[in-house]
């Protein structure tokens, strides 16, 4: 049996606690089949990202496969914060609680108010795309803001994976630009989607926005 649990992976740890708990052999082997699968699904995305670079790499000579969009005027509410890039997740959780309903799809964002890469203190809108079945809590309608934001023509690229990596495909998309000789407009600040948010870095689903002449 040991050699068998083994040869499937099973490591000793838990070779030695199935044997001393007397455990179930099915509840085992379910563990160790949900765990692979999820070895294997981590594995097949790292795969395709893999793919997807190389592909980009022989292209356009950077590791993004941006596209150029004209995005209309939309509505939003938000807080103004200065801080890191690294607090932006716990600046949207904050803005968050500030409503005493989300509405069905609270999707959060980014605003930088200050050009280029500031990663220790950046002006930063934080917020959240406007609908009419939200409500902010009393105790907030101060602080909360609504607004317009027109970023009209932008080359924007779409990733999936740890927001840890936003930084670096933002460098990767400003020289996506200057390869392909687009200018960027300094007027406009840049801004980021956060369209998925899961636990699941694999899940995560972000879009960032660079506004172009």
């Amino acid at each position: 049996m040991i050699l068998l649990l083994s040869t499937l992976g099973v490591s000793l740890a838990e070779i030695k606690d199935y044997l001393k708990n007397k455990g179930n052999l099915s509840d085992l082997f379910n563990d160790k089949k949900n765990f692979i699968q999820r070895e294997i699904e981590e594995l097949q995305f790292s795969l395709n990202n893999i793919e997807q670079y190389l592909s980009n790499l022989k292209h356009n000579g950077t590791l993004v496969n941006p596209e150029v969009k004209h995005i209309a005027t939309f509505s939003i509410y938000y807080i103004e914060k200065i801080g890191s890039y690294a607090k932006i997740g716990s600046y949207c959780q904050e803005l968050g609680k500030m409503f005493a309903d989300k509405g069905k799809n609270f999707t959060t964002l980014s605003i930088f108010e200050d050009q280029g890469y500031r990663p220790k203190e950046s002006r930063i809108k934080i917020c959240a795309f406007a609908h009419k079945d939200m409500v902010v809590k009393d105790e907030y309608k101060d602080t909360v803001k609504q607004m317009t934001f027109t970023p009209g023509k932008v080359v924007t690229y779409t990733y999936r994976g740890s927001g840890d990596m936003l930084s670096l495909f933002w460098k990767q998309l400003e020289k996506y630009c200057r390869l392909k000789g687009y200018k960027v407009r300094t007027g406009i600040p840049d801004y980021e989607v956060y369209w998925n948010i899961d636990a699941n870095p694999i899940k995560q689903k972000f879009e960032i926005f660079l506004p172009i002449y």
